[in-house]
């Protein structure tokens, strides 16, 4: 099932950068809001599993304001260069600005790319990250195809996405915080109602756990598996090729 930001008729694709050009002034900090403060710690997670890749040249999907892109640079020492890539040229202008800050320009570059047919050319990367990302995408199936096309051969896809608890007690009460807090903190701080009553909607629709996985097997990649992060709220997918 496809879920859009604003309607049944425009692409997805330009749904979503539309959606997050009008809400990049304000996402780092409805970000921290939404996720209680975890997002930063969930992060962390997945960098943990990443660094045993030892990657140099990486490339980070959905980059937005660039968030794990800089952890990475911080975290991972064996990091040279960091492609961020994204639809919406705004979510990335407020990257820039804070990789300039941070004296990282000369690691993390910005381009804005459609994550179904990459401008890069076969095995160009080490590792390909995405946070909070795949949900959005247009055919994730194609999307998956193409980052086993610019892997290098054993390397690794990291994804970190938000999903649904399987526990039934905590989905009663995530069910109450993803459609009246999320919405109503949305609405507050963010110049885009929508943005935040699409954010639910978006997480019930993707793919989570075996079926990401699947997803992953079925474009290529040999060692696949997610490890779920308590309350259930957010999963790791890894895919080697």
């Amino acid at each position: 099932m496809t879920v859009n930001p604003y309607n049944d008729e425009e692409q997805k694709v330009s749904q979503v950068q539309r959606m997050f050009n009008r809400i990049a002034p304000t996402y780092d900090k409805l970000n921290r809001i939404i996720s209680l403060g975890l997002d930063n710690s969930w992060r962390q997670r997945a960098i943990e599993l990443l660094a045993p890749f030892q990657p140099k040249e990486l490339l980070d999907i959905a980059t937005g304001t660039g968030d794990l892109a800089i952890d990475l640079v911080r975290t991972i020492p064996s990091i040279k260069s960091i492609i961020g890539a994204d639809i919406s040229a705004e979510m990335m202008r407020y990257g820039q600005e804070k990789v300039r800050n941070l004296g990282m320009e000369d690691i993390i570059s910005f381009q804005q790319e459609d994550c179904t047919n990459l401008s890069f050319p076969d095995k160009s990367f080490d590792a390909v990250t995405i946070a909070f990302g795949i949900r959005n995408f247009e055919d994730i199936p194609q999307s998956a195809k193409e980052l086993y096309r610019v892997l290098r051969p054993g390397k690794p896809v990291v994804i970190l996405e938000l999903t649904e608890p399987k526990n039934k007690i905590l989905k009663l009460g995530y069910d109450f915080y993803t459609s009246k807090f999320i919405p109503w903190a949305g609405r507050k701080i963010s110049d885009d109602d929508n943005a935040y009553d699409y954010l639910p909607k978006s997480i019930a629709a993707a793919p989570q756990r075996e079926a990401m996985l699947q997803i992953f097997k079925e474009a290529g990649f040999t060692e696949t598996y997610y490890k779920s992060l308590f309350p259930g709220t957010c999963t790791i997918y890894v895919a080697v090729k």
